[in-house]
């Protein structure tokens, strides 16, 4: 329904929420006899906003948080997940990033084609678990953007209202695989793990080889590193890459506004039964070691 709307509506319910508290508390402040009584029913009234979201945010999506874990629908064998098969599934990446860059980057100059995203995200999620199928459309504009640059934050959907938010700052390698991954979130799919493993199967299947550059690009970045990379080991494209995330990042990332916002998602993932906090994100690696692929690229159920 939010997907015709040019902004993202969970600014709104968000504002919203907002407004009615910071309404109350000027009621409060320009009463002209404050009460005890009075104190209470605003403290009342804060408590009753803050138990409607939480409502909200459980019924639209929250519950997703106790979903069965993806390894328990695929057929996910531990024993494949050792260091040794990291070292070769980081060897192939490496090699794939490199055969990409140069085709990659003659069709950076055009938009992000949805349709070739959407064709080969909508079979990863759907043999995943899902047998219905989500409908997600492109990122809307958010009031939030200035915060996810100073923070790091790529991307996010709004629990309230399922739109998906993508940093204005990302490169044009990076949203293939960021748009995928909020997609996932908007499926059902809540762990931060199995968003990032559906959308490096997506873009990884697809035959457009920017969708398959950001795929093998941000699963390098996720998989266990070497401490030095010789200059040989990868193409000069994939070098500038490297060097303009970190130059992006140097430029717009507030350290003391990310340390805080993202020890404060780690408390929140952990209340909301994903143990490991925001070290779920690196579990990828695990899921994309210990789940056997078909020859199209998806996940092989059990």
């Amino acid at each position: 329904m939010t997907d015709p709307l040019p902004w993202s509506l969970g600014d709104f319910a968000a504002l919203a929420g907002v407004a009615v508290l910071v309404w109350r508390v000027v009621v409060f402040a320009r009463a002209p006899r404050r009460t005890w009584a009075s104190v209470a029913w605003l403290l009342f009234d804060c408590a009753a906003v803050a138990a409607f979201y939480v409502i909200w945010f459980y019924v639209s999506w929250g519950w997703n948080y106790s979903r069965a874990p993806l390894e328990t629908r695929m057929q996910f064998d531990p024993a494949r997940v050792t260091p040794p098969a990291a070292v070769l599934l980081r060897r192939r990446a490496m090699t794939e990033m490199n055969a990409l860059a140069a085709p990659a980057h003659a069709e950076a100059v055009r938009p992000l084609d949805l349709e070739d995203l959407y064709a080969a995200w909508l079979p990863a999620v759907q043999r995943a678990g899902n047998s219905w199928t989500p409908h997600v459309g492109e990122a809307k504009p958010t009031i939030a953007d200035p915060f996810m640059m100073a923070n790091g934050t790529s991307g996010f959907i709004n629990p309230l209202t399922l739109n998906v938010a993508l940093a204005s700052d990302l490169l044009w390698f990076e949203r293939p695989f960021d748009l995928a991954h909020e997609w996932s979130h908007a499926a059902a799919y809540a762990r931060e793990d199995e968003a990032n493993y559906l959308a490096i199967v997506t873009c990884i299947r697809s035959p457009n080889p920017v969708l398959q550059y950001s795929g093998w690009f941000e699963l390098f970045l996720y998989l266990p590193q070497e401490r030095h990379y010789a200059r040989r080991e990868f193409v000069p494209l994939v070098w500038r890459d490297f060097a303009a995330l970190r130059e992006r990042d140097a430029r717009h990332i507030n350290v003391l506004i990310a340390h805080w916002s993202w020890r404060t998602y780690n408390v929140y993932l952990k209340s909301n039964r994903i143990a490991s906090g925001i070290e779920n994100y690196d579990e990828v690696t695990r899921l994309m070691l210990g789940i056997p692929r078909d020859a199209g690229g998806l996940p092989i159920a059990r």
